[in-house]
């Protein structure tokens, strides 16, 4: 898996993906050798018959796997242990209703690539707290920014879900 000169993974382009049709372990490689260093878990082929089934990505052709199978296997892959399945499912249907899957899937990669690059992560002031920023404060607030940022996200989703 590259990464970036921080040690924090760095996920291909969709111009970086394979053009060639794959077969299943081919994907799964891949996929794994970007993912599994984040999650400390391989995806497979159970797991991704279980997406193409629930419809989270979408079912191959002829048992081929294209840029899109590959990509939508990198992105549940990121978030499969941050949000549900239905979650994520929802995220990306809202996603490619506006976009392509190459389009969606590259604006995805850039943010995540620039977020991951940033030289350090460093604690903004916490207005009306007095706390000294020590590393355990530090994995606090991460910890706190991450349930934030997923609660917003969540409620998001939930609202575009109703339009």
């Amino acid at each position: 898996m590259p990464f970036a000169k921080n040690n924090f993974p760095r996920l291909p382009l969709w111009s970086e993906l394979p053009s060639f049709n794959l077969h299943l372990d081919q994907l799964l490689d891949i996929t794994n050798s970007f993912v599994e260093p984040m999650i400390e878990e391989k995806i497979t082929k159970t797991m991704m018959h279980n997406y193409f089934k629930a419809g989270i990505i979408e079912a191959p052709i002829k048992k081929r796997y294209a840029r899109k199978h590959l990509a939508g296997a990198i992105v549940v892959g990121v978030f499969k242990n941050v949000f549900s399945l239905s979650e994520i499912e929802q995220g990306l249907r809202l996603i490619l209703a506006d976009t392509s899957p190459a389009e969606g899937y590259d604006n995805f990669v850039k943010t995540f690539n620039n977020q991951s690059s940033q030289e350090t992560i460093k604690m903004p002031p916490v207005a009306n707290i007095s706390l000294e920023p020590t590393s355990t404060m530090l994995i606090q607030y991460s910890a706190i920014q991450s349930v934030l940022f997923w609660f917003l996200a969540r409620r998001l989703i939930q609202k575009n879900q109703d339009l």
